[in-house]
């Protein structure tokens, strides 16, 4: 998303780019150290816009991230069902679904309890989508919609799991997708609604191979995210140079969860790259959630083969033929990069 395409849809109107940037900053500040004063941006206009102007549109492509990393019968699936964005904020992944959509949407819903945000959201989705229309809610609601999507775009990592399941049980939707930090204090969280939303009859679409228990539930060090390699707006690339703040690389926790649409899932799952050296590719994998180190020889790869094997990243289905098992890893030839 351009940041030129933003800017005239904000609430409040930056008299400098030094005062844009200093709003920035001073945002980075309250989600990084300054934790007690978090929920400032959501009550002053000043940093609602801020945030609109910089998070909104770093964050946008990680929905299209997502969707590329799922099976493309179940993208075909939800085009077309009502999209539900629970913590919306400005409407940040409501905007990147009607971008991936490129239409308006059946129906949406936003749910932001900040009155600031939705005043924001609102002029923000009538400036870019003139006549199409967004329902706005303050709390959850009930009502009847059909085939409901509905999304968490780094909304469950601030409420917690027992609120967002409360969320989900009232809505009753039928796909479930989370967008979330791909922090370590967060996967606990994450793991915790996997279970409950498991037990409530939703299969995993991604990233899991299958429902059995995560291998690292009982970890304190490691955790299953992904790594996103972002390619941002250069107005807004130059903006995060300004502010010291990399928005090209970011980790994150993707799932993805459906009562009615059942995927073959990939039998193998990257999870970390671990190293690289002269011979081979060293990576740590799920499979049937167990996690396998392996290692992936470079002997018989051509040039534009090895290019192309070190561009993979954290979250990548991969289909594996094991060549010789090793005391603490495999030797492996991948056959089918499935995303």
């Amino acid at each position: 998303m351009k940041l030129a395409k933003i800017l005239p849809h904000l609430n409040y109107q930056f008299k400098t780019e030094h005062e844009l940037i200093s709003s920035i900053e001073e945002l980075s500040r309250n989600f990084t150290t300054n934790r007690q004063d978090l929920a400032d941006y959501l009550k002053d206009e000043r940093l609602s816009a801020a945030y609109t102007a910089f998070y909104l549109t770093t964050n946008i492509p990680k929905l299209q991230h997502l969707f590329e990393l799922l099976p493309s019968e179940f993208l075909s699936l939800i085009k077309d069902t009502a999209f539900l964005d629970v913590g919306a904020g400005p409407g940040t992944f409501s905007i990147a679904f009607r971008e991936w959509v490129n239409r308006p949407i059946n129906k949406l819903i936003q749910i932001e309890t900040s009155e600031v945000m939705r005043n924001q959201g609102r002029k923000l989705w009538q400036g870019l989508y003139p006549g199409e229309q967004s329902v706005w809610w303050e709390r959850v609601q009930t009502e009847e919609t059909v085939g409901k999507l509905m999304l968490f775009g780094h909304s469950a990592n601030e409420m917690g799991p027992e609120k967002t399941f409360d969320y989900i049980q009232k809505i009753n939707p039928e796909h479930v997708l989370f967008i979330e930090p791909g922090t370590k204090d967060f996967f606990p969280h994450m793991l915790s609604i996997r279970h409950k939303l498991l037990a409530q009859g939703y299969q995993v679409i991604y990233p899991c191979p299958n429902a059995e228990e995560c291998p690292l539930r009982n970890s304190s060090q490691d955790w299953c995210h992904q790594f996103l390699q972002v390619t941002q707006d250069p107005e807004v690339e130059r903006l995060s140079q300004m502010v010291k703040k990399d928005r090209r690389n970011l980790p994150v926790i993707f799932h993805a969860y459906s009562r009615t649409f059942k995927s073959k899932n990939p039998d193998y799952r990257l999870v970390r790259v671990l190293s690289e050296t002269k011979f081979s590719f060293e990576w740590e994998v799920c499979h049937q959630n167990v996690l396998e180190r392996v290692q992936v020889m470079k002997r018989e790869m051509s040039k534009t083969e090895e290019k192309a094997m070190a561009q993979v990243l954290a979250g990548t289905g991969l289909e594996l033929e094991v060549v010789k098992k090793l005391e603490q890893s495999m030797r492996v030839k991948v056959t089918k990069i499935m995303n």
